[in-house]
């Protein structure tokens, strides 16, 4: 909720949910990421949130109960109830919007962009003016400064690009694509998952080190006044960014480290509103879980532990060193 999966049937994750109802593939020997299966984004309300998406991004779903028994223990919470809403980002991934009930939980907890732990989705629009024009239809609040697109450099070529937030204060940027041929039908061409976070070099210990990823850094923080209108930043802010795919997938994930102006940590719970993160399929899920204890890594689920969500598959909800939950999906008894 990073610089910065499945059907809605089949796939629910972070919040574990359909996620581990779906089927695992056999990992390799390796233990880190073989895939990812969603993003995930809780909600204050979560009809009001997939509506945003629906009027701005044209993206479809439905809200839905879901049992669970699997993520209260999941999430180490006794007694909570869930919905859910799954959507689907054209040629990218899937987009899990939860909301939890009958637990204590934040509302309306929003961070500043800088803050670590704060969340991004990026996506690739076909026409960015027109995704403009829906979200001041929507009163989404604009980041960039001005209220209009801005040309930036992105990892899809210089292009024009807004931050708005969405219902929650989640970050959204929409950047202007190229379709090709093949391109999917629909405004959304694909997305990117993106976070802020506190050191990039203390991050890609995490996700390179553990989680067998491999983003390439910057090597120096940059000051372009362009970036920084298109953050809303002042000048004299700087930043630094690293990105690569998640291993597995064609999915890219981007994170951003930002010096210059106050920052606080965003660190909220798997049922918070706001509190986002991702599904991610792990190879050797006991020997990875092992690993991150080992490095004092953040655990929460149940004591600490695997959680037994079917006959084959095993899942557990982790943070990284910003705050951001991960869930991991691994298979009960892995093939070498």
């Amino acid at each position: 909720m990073r610089v910065l999966a499945a059907a809605a049937t089949s796939m629910l994750l972070a919040v574990a949910l359909v996620s581990a109802q779906a089927q695992v593939p056999n990992p390799t020997n390796k233990t880190g990421v073989i895939g990812l299966m969603h993003a995930i984004h809780s909600t204050n309300d979560v009809g009001k949130t997939l509506e945003f998406y629906q009027a701005v991004f044209s993206l479809n779903g439905r809200v839905s109960p879901f049992q669970s028994t699997g993520p209260q223990i999941l999430t180490n919470s006794p007694g909570a109830t869930l919905q859910v809403a799954m959507t689907r980002l054209n040629g990218a991934f899937s987009f899990e919007l939860t909301q939890f009930g009958n637990v204590e939980r934040q509302l309306n907890k929003q961070p500043d962009i800088a803050d670590p732990g704060a969340p991004m989705m990026k996506i690739i629009v076909r026409d960015i003016d027109a995704i403009v024009a829906a979200a001041k239809k929507a009163n989404a609040p604009f980041i960039t400064k001005g209220g209009t697109p801005v040309v930036v450099a992105t990892s899809v070529g210089k292009t024009k690009a807004i931050i708005m937030r969405d219902p929650d204060g989640y970050f959204v940027e929409a950047i202007q694509g190229t379709p090709a041929a093949d391109s999917p039908e629909g405004p959304v061409l694909g997305a990117i998952l993106a976070l802020s976070v506190r050191d990039i070099d203390e991050t890609l210990k995490y996700w390179n080190g553990l989680l067998g990823l491999e983003l390439e850094a910057d090597k120096s923080f940059s000051s372009d006044q362009t970036m920084l209108d298109l953050m809303g930043l002042p000048k004299g802010a700087s930043y630094r960014m690293a990105g690569g795919l998640i291993s597995g997938s064609k999915a890219r994930i981007e994170m951003i480290e930002i010096k210059g102006v106050p920052r606080k940590p965003f660190d909220l719970r798997v049922t918070d509103a706001n509190a986002c993160g991702m599904a991610l399929n792990v190879g050797h899920i006991r020997d990875l879980l092992a690993k991150i204890k080992e490095n004092k890594g953040r655990v929460l689920s149940r004591n600490e532990e695997l959680v037994e969500w079917s006959d084959t598959i095993r899942n557990v909800f982790v943070k990284d060193p910003n705050g951001i939950n991960l869930e991991l999906v691994g298979s009960a008894d892995p093939k070498l």
